[in-house]
């Protein structure tokens, strides 16, 4: 054994755990090598955001049965998780479809795929605030974006200000970030349906003539695009007050509609001059 060897194998065995090494009878000490992080394919992950999301095309109706292959370009339609690939174009996740599914996920991709679905689920507010990450040069594509907002969204955190964009992501990181997802998603659920069910509505005002203005309401976050937005009444209170009442009709039972989130608008006409509230019916 030459100097260097003695030297370097045992600081080498201190990083060792214990479970690393297997003592033989001969007092002869073998070097186990740790196992490696399973890795998840492109594919997989896409299926984990499915599922973990609740991510379906029920309200969809195709003229013929969709391939997987249809949305990624190099899908085997036969995968296990080939309908999962097209819930999940169907659903949003569109910026990666020259992947090969079978290929392992780069954190960044899985990043992204994972924002698109959430963004697809509805309306959510973020704040502008730009969030230094030490490795950012490593980024490519728009996984920048993606993660900026899945950090302030509590569903990714940087690991001593970096985020590895390119390492390959494991089943344990897929899974948890998945897992943050559906509980930040549920948790606007639940904070909206606390206020009525409904995303509140806007309104511009825009004048028509010296004597009249017309009034478009505006109501996002609605699950398909068979919702609709009526103005019901105007009822003047008072002097220069307008209260326009409006209404959200669902869509028919058994109507054909896209999933996608859509925002519904309706016009009304006022008064020039007058101050205009809203009232849901």
């Amino acid at each position: 054994m030459n100097l260097y060897t003695a030297v370097a194998l045992p600081l080498f065995l201190l990083t060792l755990q214990p479970s690393d090494l297997h003592s033989e009878d001969k007092g002869v000490i073998e070097v186990l090598a740790p196992k490696p992080q399973s890795r998840i394919s492109f594919g997989n992950g896409i299926d984990l955001i499915v599922k973990g999301l609740s991510l379906n095309i029920d309200n969809i109706r195709f003229i013929k049965a969709p391939k997987a292959s249809d949305y990624f370009k190099k899908a085997n339609d036969k995968a296990a998780y080939a309908p999962s690939l097209i819930i999940g174009a169907l659903n949003g996740i569109e910026s990666l479809h020259d992947l090969n599914p079978e290929s392992p996920a780069t954190r960044e991709q899985f990043a992204i795929a994972l924002y698109e679905a959430i963004s697809h689920t509805g309306q959510y507010p973020v704040n502008m605030m730009f969030i230094n990450i030490k490795d950012e040069k490593a980024f490519a594509n728009n996984g920048m974006n993606a993660v900026q907002t899945l950090i302030k969204f509590k569903v990714v955190a940087l690991e001593n200000g970096n985020y590895r964009p390119k390492a390959y992501i494991t089943k344990a990181e897929a899974e948890k970030m998945v897992k943050n997802a559906a509980e930040f998603v549920q948790a606007h659920k639940n904070a909206n349906a606390e206020q009525g069910g409904q995303e509140a509505a806007t309104f511009k005002i825009t004048p028509v003539n010296d004597k009249v203005s017309s009034v478009l309401i505006t109501v996002g976050n609605q699950p398909t695009s068979g919702y609709s937005l009526s103005v019901t009444s105007i009822v003047f209170p008072g002097d220069n007050e307008a209260v326009i009442h409006y209404k959200i009709t669902p869509p028919a039972s058994g109507g054909m509609n896209l999933q996608v989130i859509s925002e519904v608008k309706a016009e009304a006409f006022i008064p020039a001059g007058y101050k205009v509230t809203l009232t849901a019916e």
